[in-house]
Parts: C-alpha cells; sequence; structure tokens
C-alpha cells in the first residue's frame, strides 16, 4: 500500500525542518568550540534539547494526523520564536546570526496562517529580538528596525502572494467544475432529444395514425348511422396522445433548462425564458428587470436560474390556463429579489408542501444564505419570492409595477 498523499505532503515539510535543525545545532557546536559564543556548555545543551524538542513536536503532530497539522500552527511557531530569541540572545545578541530563523519560521508559516495569527506572530517577533538585542547602541538601531521591517513586509508579501494564488487556483478549479457540468449537462440534453424526445414523437404519430384508421373503420362500418357519436377507443387514444404530448413538452422544457449557460446575461435569459413560458400558456406577460443587473457568482448564477425555471415549470404543470404571469427582479439594500407569479388555479401550500420541486427550491436558496417564500391559495394564484444577498451594495433600488 502506497504513502498517503497527507502523509508524503507532510514529509516534503518535515525533512527541511530537520535539516534547518540540525545545520542550527552544528553551527552552535563549532562556534562554541571555536570560542565565539560566551554561553556556557550547559546553556547551549538547553538550545539544543529545545531544538530537538519543537522538530520532534512537528513531527509528532504531523505523523499523528497530517490533516491537524495547522490548528497547531500558533503554538508551535510561538514556541519556536522563543526559542530562536533565547538563542539570539545567548550567542551575541544583535550581532548574532541567528536572527535569520525568524526569516526562515516566518516566512514558511506565513502561508498557512490567517492574517490576525500572522500579525500576532509579528508583533512577538518585534519584542522578542527587542529583548534579545538589548542593550543595543543607538546608532544600531536603525539596522535593527530594518531587520523588523524586513522580516514582516517579507512575511506579509508571501502570506498575500499565497492568498492571491489560492484563490486563484479556487476560481480555476470552479470554472473547471462549472465546464465539466456545462459537458456533462450537454450530454444528458442530448440524449433526451435522441433518446426519450425521439420515442415520444413516435410513439404520438404512432398513435395519432391509428386514430386515424379507427375513425376511418368507425366511419365505414357506422356509414348509415349519421347520429352515432365517438368510439370509446378513439376517445382513450386521444387521451393517451395529449398524455404524451405533455410529457414531450416537459422534455423539451428540461432540454432547454439543461442547456442554460450560467454564464450568460441573466437579464436576457430572464426575459427568453418568461416569454416562452407566457407564449405556451397563453398568458400576458409582466416582466421587469433592472437594466444594471448586480454582480453574481456563478453559483448564484446557477441556483437562481434554476429556482425561476422551477417556478416558471410549475406554473406550466399546476396554474391551468393563467391570464397573467408576473417574472420580476428587484435589486436593493444589497438583497436580489427574484419574484415568479401568476393568476392561475393556485394550491395549498400545506398540502402541497414538498411536492412541485419546492424543498429543491428551498435547499438552493439556502444555499446562497438567502429566503424563500411562498404564498398561494386555491383560485387565487400563486407567488414564489426568492431573496438573495448580493456582493455589493449600493445597486439600482427598483420598485417595480406590474404586481399583484
Amino acid at each position: 500500500m502506497g504513502i498517503l498523499p497527507e502523509y508524503r505532503r507532510f514529509t516534503r515539510v518535515n525533512l527541511p525542518v530537520w535539516v534547518i535543525v540540525g545545520a542550527a545545532v552544528l553551527w552552535g557546536v563549532i562556534g562554541k568550540l571555536q570560542g565565539k559564543f560566551t554561553l556556557a556548555w550547559e546553556q547551549l545543551g538547553l538550545l539544543i534539547v529545545l531544538a530537538l524538542l519543537s522538530a520532534a513536536a512537528r513531527t509528532w503532530v504531523g505523523v499523528k494526523d497530517p490533516r491537524v497539522m495547522y490548528r497547531f500552527t500558533l503554538p508551535l511557531a510561538v514556541f519556536d520564536l522563543l526559542l530562536i530569541t533565547l538563542a539570539t540572545r545567548f550567542t551575541g545578541g544583535f550581532e548574532s546570526q541567528v536572527w535569520l530563523l525568524y526569516f526562515a519560521l516566518l516566512t514558511s508559516e506565513a502561508v498557512v496562517m490567517s492574517t490576525p495569527l500572522l500579525l500576532i506572530s509579528l508583533g512577538l517577533t518585534a519584542a522578542g529580538y527587542a529583548w534579545a538585542s538589548t542593550p543595543l547602541a543607538p546608532d544600531l538601531w536603525n539596522d535593527f528596525g530594518f531587520r523588523i521591517a524586513a522580516i514582516s513586509l517579507v512575511s506579509w508579501l508571501i502570506h498575500q502572494v499565497y492568498r492571491s494564488h489560492t484563490e486563484y487556483r479556487t476560481e480555476l478549479a470552479e470554472l473547471r467544475e462549472q465546464y465539466d457540468l456545462a459537458q456533462e449537462r450537454e450530454r444528458i440534453a442530448r440524449e433526451f432529444h435522441d433518446g426519450l424526445g425521439h420515442h415520444l414523437v413516435s410513439a404520438i404519430r404512432g398513435l395519432e395514425s391509428l386514430q386515424r384508421r379507427l375513425k376511418l373503420q368507425h366511419l365505414t362500418a357506422d356509414a348509415g348511422n349519421r347520429g352515432a357519436g365517438a368510439a370509446p377507443a378513439d376517445c382513450t387514444l386521444q387521451e393517451q396522445i395529449d398524455i404524451l404530448r405533455t410529457a414531450l413538452d416537459e422534455t423539451r422544457l428540461t432540454i432547454q433548462q439543461l442547456r442554460s449557460p450560467e454564464t450568460a446575461d441573466m437579464r436576457s435569459f430572464i426575459h427568453q425564458t418568461a416569454e416562452r413560458v407566457a407564449q405556451r400558456l397563453g398568458a400576458q406577460l409582466h416582466c421587469v428587470c433592472p437594466d444594471v443587473m448586480p454582480e453574481l457568482s456563478p453559483l448564484q448564477t446557477l441556483m437562481l436560474t434554476r429556482v425561476m425555471q422551477e417556478a416558471l415549470s410549475n406554473v406550466m404543470k399546476h396554474a391551468g390556463r393563467p391570464q397573467n404571469l408576473w417574472v420580476e427582479c428587484v435589486w436593493r439594500e444589497g438583497w436580489l429579489e427574484v419574484r415568479v407569479a401568476d393568476d392561475g388555479d393556485g394550491f395549498d401550500p400545506a398540502a402541497a408542501l414538498e411536492g412541485m420541486g419546492l424543498s429543491n427550491m428551498r435547499e438552493r436558496i439556502r444555499a446562497l444564505g438567502g429566503e424563500l417564500t411562498i404564498q398561494s391559495a386555491p383560485g387565487q394564484g400563486t407567488t414564489v419570492l426568492a431573496r438573495v444577498p448580493t456582493r455589493g451594495s449600493d445597486g439600482t433600488d427598483t420598485n417595480p409595477s406590474g404586481g399583484r
């Protein structure tokens, strides 16, 4: 069995830690033997033990579970900062080269620390190095400030670069996911069109052909009976044809939904979708959208598009023959409101709470941190209102007219 990816990543980081600790210990022992340091062997031994303890602690945490390694970033970093401060103090203060280990520590931890934790670590570094360097001659304070600034700015730069790189990789992963999802939807749409749609059309044509033959036979057999009504078989066939035509319409609507691009202009998409539904219903469309739509993330666009499509699909399936259809978008106070309403048959929300895709609509809007309300009653139409927070809060506050 191969090494798990998390352990492989941990090994790549842990090995340099031991190399740095080993190099620092070797440097300290050689310096002591050459008489460069005034610290006692006991002090040097203490520093060596603490350094080995720090490396061992990091190794122990990583081996136990590499995924929780970053939870101990601050405690381990604080311990190492104290150790470097003591080593700097014992090996010459401001003149000691140990201060470079601040660089090694903070620049490596800057990529995994949050911004507040990094600022805390930089503050501890400045305080610790100041204590390790005292007493400091007045002419060295300028150099001291430069070193602190260099450590802080380089660590901050690495922190920001890594954050930008992470955001870029996240956005790239989202784009790849959207592309793969679009390709999969296109494949499913083709299968619907070439498979189910084709079979439904064939079945409808076959039943219509059979219906015409039955009518011809019925007319031939009852040529002398001019008052005869439609045959029961003919009525049954017509019912089945109507059912299949409804299924074909729903299949075509599903194909249109699958092929709708999330990256398209949402305002145009809303108008086009609402117009198609209104034409099929023979209803008067009242569509109001702001000229400038708020900035939406791909996920927000996708979820709102699906909710609107589900609401319009419900209008086609359950509203009967409404006279009016309202589709509105309002952007006010940092919230985008999408409203779909009709004056059709309506329904009892308590009785159909989990039906008609309502639970899916609620889950989509809840995933965006928004809220979905549905108002309806038998014979009084239906109103679906979705509200989601947007990125901006200074958009056009419109009050569309034409609603009920």
